[in-house]
């Protein structure tokens, strides 16, 4: 459909003389081919009069992206189809910057053509305001997803790759990222998001070279922009996914766990002054929400590493224990399979205790466990059951052999003793030994055998037997 020319408002020189006296709106009139006015306030605004807008062509100043929306626009309007008469655009200043208007316009024509005339509001701060919202949200749904992601990730590996993924996918124009830990006196990438695998992963880099210790120094408490790299004489050439690049610029932001420096989270980019304060701002949201990620899920695995080991020998404790025998049993009537129930009582802990004091009976305690490797062997399972009493299921192993590897781990604590404050003193235990389908087939059938044997083997060593030689001649 085409337009009725004569139907249209006619513009003369003279209108365009009264639009630029009278009105202060930024003004200009234009269609496909040309502009052919635009007011003083326009120019002042833009940086552009009609000749340098035609030497541009439309497309130079508008913003490339917006360039085929604008066309588009354009033509719906010159034919009359699905013709809006406001809405927004977002133009290219004099200096290269976008510049966001809105604009109100009618159809007029000139000469027997048909144009737009449009009237130009300035919104940046609206659109950047909008922006800024939409990045908030985005961000908040990215954190959110790592919150979530707390339980659900199998490793802590998982949810830093996660953090970083989100962090570059929240901040325009971030190339690369990597969240650096401390181990020891360096910081090792723990997750890493645009190099080459091969080539960061035995880096290490001391505090001191940090981009962040650089900027802000050893306070390390706050996020650093730095907008060229080569300001500290740091030019650093990478091996990326997509060959190699200059880090040009960087946001670095500290980690604290607990009060304590942990780590940095850095974006980078492969350009100069690539990120704004406004990125800054972004950039120390995420890293509170790293900060309790993090705090969460070492918190997390914490308590998960507590529900299966006992904090002070760090074998299984016996809730888990119990657990792991119910699956131990249903295994063992399906395949037909034997193990061994051996309960270890640990002598003299209580005169330990009241002599030497309970560090050193802790110091015992942690002596048997750390020994107990040279008597487990991979598939077997060790727990400590309560107090000085500990539990074990021994597999592919018959009684006999049992006996003998026990009687041999005694003797190596009988010719190890501890050292404990300049005092020497021994651990030693007393055992009993039960067999599944032999002597029962439930914890509590296996146990209370066992435990019947080893209290008997407690009485020999209470009236000063020696335990190895007198219980290797009862069998």
């Amino acid at each position: 459909m085409s337009l009725e020319v004569n139907r249209l408002e006619e513009l003369s020189n003279r209108d365009f003389e009264v639009i630029n006296r009278l009105i202060n709106m930024p003004t200009i009139v234009f269609n496909h081919h040309r502009a052919i006015f635009v007011n003083d306030a326009f120019e002042t605004m833009m940086g552009y009069d009609v000749e340098i807008i035609n030497d541009l062509g439309l497309e130079g100043v508008v913003v490339e992206q917006y360039v085929k929306r604008f066309y588009a626009f354009l033509e719906r309007a010159t034919t009359g189809v699905n013709f809006s008469e406001q809405g927004e655009l977002c133009l290219r200043s004099k200096e290269g910057m976008p510049f966001w208007v809105e604009y109100k316009s009618r159809l007029v024509s000139y000469e027997g053509e048909v144009y737009l005339l449009a009237h130009l509001m300035e919104i940046n701060e609206k659109k950047k305001t909008q922006e800024n919202l939409s990045k908030l949200v985005r961000l908040r749904e990215s954190m959110l997803e790592v919150t979530q992601s707390i339980v659900q990730s199998a490793d802590i590996a998982e949810l830093y790759d996660l953090i970083l993924v989100n962090a570059i996918k929240s901040i325009p124009h971030a190339k690369l990222g990597t969240i650096l830990l401390l181990d020891g006196d360096q910081l090792r990438p723990v997750a890493q998001c645009g190099f080459d695998p091969a080539s960061i992963t035995e880096f290490t880099l001391p505090i001191e070279s940090l981009f962040l210790y650089k900027a802000i120094g050893p306070s390390l408490d706050r996020t650093a922009k730095i907008d060229d790299l080569i300001e500290f004489c740091d030019y650093y050439k990478i091996q990326t996914l997509e060959g190699e690049a200059f880090i040009r610029s960087t946001i670095s932001a500290p980690i604290f766990v607990k009060g304590k420096f942990f780590g940095c989270v850095n974006i980078d980019a492969t350009e100069v002054h690539a990120f704004d304060e406004d990125d800054v701002k972004m950039m120390s949201f995420i890293r509170n929400n790293v900060e309790i990620a993090i705090s969460n899920k070492l918190l997390y695995e914490e308590k998960a590493y507590l529900s299966k080991y006992d904090s002070l020998t760090q074998l299984y404790n016996r809730h888990y224990f119990e657990e792991m025998f119910m699956l131990i049993k249903e295994r063992a009537y399906r395949y037909n399979e034997r193990f061994n129930l051996v309960v270890f009582d640990l002598n003299g802990l209580k005169v330990t205790n009241d002599e030497h004091g309970h560090i050193a009976g802790d110091e015992v305690l942690k002596f048997f466990s750390k020994s107990c490797k040279s008597l487990i062997r991979k598939s077997d399972v060790l727990a400590r059951y309560g107090g000085d009493e500990f539990v074990g299921l021994f597999f592919n192993c018959n009684i006999d052999k049992l006996r003998r590897r026990i009687d041999g781990h005694l003797k190596y604590l009988d010719e190890n003793p501890i050292r404990f404050h300049d005092e020497a003193f021994k651990c030693s235990y007393s055992y009993g030994i039960s067999a599944f389908g032999q002597d029962g087939h439930t914890l509590e059938e296996l146990f209370k055998v066992a435990d019947d044997r080893m209290y008997q083997n407690k009485l020999r060593f209470k009236l000063g037997f020696d335990f190895i030689h007198t219980f290797e001649e009862s069998i």
